[in-house]
């Protein structure tokens, strides 16, 4: 029985190599994938019900990966050359795929991935914060035998909610909004279009409602990512009030 990538793996995947071209490396690591999951709903749900503190371990990892550099070994292999993948990554994703199939899954999820990246040095942002493999297996198991994984950004999430919103600014270049609402809220190219449009005309919109930590984690990922690029672009976290 071959085992498949979900379409929210798939978008995850190529997010972590997203994340390692933006520091202009050619091959996603470990623990590019791991700052990726934070954003699969699979992945985070876990996560969340394990209490990680979703803006620190993404300031953990982006402060550990800031200035690494390719493996030197570029080895040919049977890794997808769709994706570039470190070797020690292709292989978590192989192992995974192996735990999936020998559970009788024929899909493949982030939640199978993020327990697997505890083989890896990249556990250690999760295992700091009290997290272990038994947790996060344990977990996976019970949400996924009830169907109860919670989806970050769901509205049906338990938890506050807050709303995330862009502010119109004179500097910020259009074409970088519509990356950051691609990047960060994984919107395709036209929603995200209408909603800059949506900002630069009223002056802010809504770009998504979230639980209140993943919509903080969400804010500072923008602000930290137009700072970057040297753009004035404001990102700001709205409770709501019927949470």
């Amino acid at each position: 029985m071959a085992v498949t990538y979900s379409q929210n793996l798939q978008n995850s995947l190529q997010r972590a190599v997203g994340l390692a071209a933006e520091q202009n490396r050619k091959y996603a690591t470990p623990e590019d994938l791991l700052l990726a999951l934070i954003h699969d709903p699979d992945a985070a749900g876990i996560m969340s019900g394990l209490s990680v503190d979703f803006e620190r371990l993404r300031r953990d990892l982006v402060a550990y990966m800031d200035g690494a550099t390719d493996e030197a070994d570029e080895t040919v292999d049977d890794r997808p050359e769709s994706l570039k993948l470190t070797p020690d990554l292709w292989h978590i994703i192989q192992s995974a795929s192996l735990q999936a199939q020998s559970s009788g899954r024929d899909v493949m999820t982030g939640a199978d991935l993020l327990v697997e990246l505890f083989t890896a040095p990249a556990g250690q942002f999760l295992e700091q914060q009290g997290v272990t493999s038994h947790d996060a297996t344990r977990h996976m198991s019970r949400g996924t035998v009830q169907g109860r994984v919670e989806v970050p950004g769901s509205t049906s999430s338990s938890g506050p909610l807050a709303k995330v919103l862009l502010l119109n600014d004179d500097y910020t270049p259009m074409e970088f909004v519509v990356h950051v609402l691609e990047r960060v809220f994984e919107m395709d190219h036209e929603t995200a279009i209408r909603l800059m449009l949506e900002i630069h005309n009223k002056g802010v919109a809504t770009c998504g409602v979230y639980r209140c930590d993943v919509a903080q984690a969400k804010v500072t990922e923008v602000l930290d990512f137009a700072r970057r690029h040297r753009h004035p672009l404001q990102c700001v976290l709205e409770r709501s009030t019927s949470a």
